[in-house]
């Protein structure tokens, strides 16, 4: 029985009728015990299941080399536990002289 697939998607035996769908190979008959079979690409693709990641690491499949690729997590800042406040001077505190300005130790 043909497959039919549109723009990559997951084949089916049946199009709906529209433009644009395409027959794909049939899948490989035999999948090797362990293996597992995926719609990728536009191509049927028998590969090892994703290896269980790991802290800081992601399993990435590259389609080029069919293979299994370990990627580090990209670094991101550390997490600031306590926030620095920032605060707006008051009226009191600009009235008060507070934040005055001085010129050789004297208020302008």
């Amino acid at each position: 029985m043909p497959l039919y697939s549109k723009d990559g998607s997951y084949p089916k035996s049946s199009t709906d009728g529209t433009n644009g769908w395409v027959q794909v190979l049939d899948p490989p008959a035999n999948i090797p015990e362990g293996k597992e079979l995926r719609w990728l690409n536009w191509e049927w693709i028998v590969r090892d299941p994703k290896p269980e990641d790991r802290p800081g690491f992601q399993w990435n499949w590259n389609h080029a080399d069919k293979a299994w690729v370990e990627c580090e997590y990209a670094q991101t800042a550390p997490e600031v536990v306590d926030p620095p406040v920032i605060t707006e001077p008051t009226a009191s505190a600009v009235v008060s002289d507070e934040f005055g300005i001085t010129v050789d130790g004297e208020p302008i």
